[in-house]
């Protein structure tokens, strides 16, 4: 039986939320007294505050969550937002390395995780979905995991428009601007470029493309799992004009059942809503960034990962990045390109992302995961 991918599975999740909620696990018993998680030396810096910093429910002592506040999520717009306080908490998910508390002076390199559609804070480390405390470990990659909410529909933006309740997430501004220098002033990591890399699933691929192409002095590894490429496509459209009404600007539970928290109007609208006018999007959108040159630093350590080759599974997906490999090859930019025959499913993406920190730190395989074969040239 298929799955529901991230950004299709809204129905279900609207049909058993309360259940789920009612069945939430709490934090492990002890917890507090068991956690090696450091201390924070500039909790409220960059303009977020700190509300908690502990080790995550029903997760190793290595993995914690910061609930933090601040004034990007939400923004007041359009009127007078019916949400008060505007500005409501909001997780981070960290893992640290094993070693991190036995050599504390050692930088280490940073991976921004970024979870799909109608996901959150928690996607990547379920171990049904992402695991990825199993997934990476004995990889290559030994250094600090960042997972941060993107709201259910938030599509890594900085939205120009407002939810019916007259505020606006800028996903973009938390992330960018504000998350990247906390964890620098928070934690011992490379405070560099060559030190970071951002990936992402599905939506969060795409907002893993988005920021490597709008900020390539922040990050040197993008890679991107069954991503969103090619905003102007009618099939994309459709599908972020859904989500904008279904769960809207949604995090967690916060706003899933709250009318105000959606948008309505027609595509176009629910468009500009979260990406502004049509004008403005060769700069939000990966193919067009792939043939501005956006991605030239990236040379070596960029990497695409998508199905439906053969015409099975996510066939709009994996032509969309076809599309992007394309302009890539074009301006002669090095990547890793995976394809084959595959779902928009988690037990393609934990191999992408374990074959990607191979390539981004470690050797390349000698073959793409989940069965597909020699790398597409």
């Amino acid at each position: 039986m298929r799955r529901p991918s991230p950004l299709r599975r809204v129905p279900a999740l609207l049909a058993t939320a309360a259940a789920l909620f009612m069945a939430a696990p709490g934090a492990p018993a002890g917890a507090a007294a068991r956690s090696v998680l450091p201390s924070l030396p500039a909790p409220d810096a960059h303009g977020l505050t700190l509300q908690t910093w502990s080790v995550a429910a029903g997760q190793s002592e290595r993995m914690g969550d910061a609930s933090l506040t601040t004034a990007a999520i939400f923004a007041p717009h359009g009127g007078t937002p019916s949400i008060d306080p505007v500005r409501v908490p909001v997780r981070v998910r960290i893992l640290l390395p094993e070693d991190y508390r036995r050599d504390p002076a050692r930088p280490y390199p940073v991976l921004y995780l970024l979870h799909g559609g109608t996901g959150d804070v928690e996607q990547w480390s379920k171990t049904d979905e992402g695991n990825v405390t199993a997934a990476l470990r004995g990889s290559a990659f030994n250094g600090i995991v960042v997972m941060p909410e993107g709201g259910k529909a938030g599509w890594y933006s900085d939205w120009p428009g407002h939810t019916d309740g007259f505020f606006a997430p800028q996903w973009e501004t938390f992330h960018v601007e504000q998350l990247v220098p906390w964890i620098d002033a928070n934690f011992n990591t490379v405070k560099s470029a060559s030190g970071r890399a951002v990936a992402g699933v599905s939506m969060g691929g795409y907002g893993a493309l988005r920021y490597a192409g709008r900020h390539p002095d922040l990050f040197s590894a993008v890679g991107a799992f069954s991503p969103g490429t090619d905003i102007y496509h009618p099939d994309a459209q459709a599908l972020i004009a859904a989500s904008t009404w279904q769960v809207g600007a949604s995090i967690l539970w916060t706003g899933l059942f709250d009318g105000k928290f959606r948008v309505t109007g027609d595509t176009p609208y629910r468009m500009a809503t979260v990406f502004g006018p049509p004008a403005t999007w060769p700069g939000q959108n990966p193919v067009n960034l792939a043939l501005d040159g956006k991605y030239a630093s990236y040379g070596g350590r960029m990497a695409l990962y998508a199905g439906g080759a053969g015409g099975s599974g996510e066939t709009a997906i994996g032509a969309g990045t076809a599309a992007l490999h394309h302009d890539l090859k074009d301006r002669g930019v090095p990547h890793r390109y995976c394809q084959g025959a595959g779902e928009h499913q988690w037990p393609y993406w934990v191999p992408d992302l374990k074959d990607f920190v191979a390539y981004a730190y470690g050797t390349k395989p000698d073959s793409c995961p989940n069965g597909w074969g020699a790398e597409t040239p």
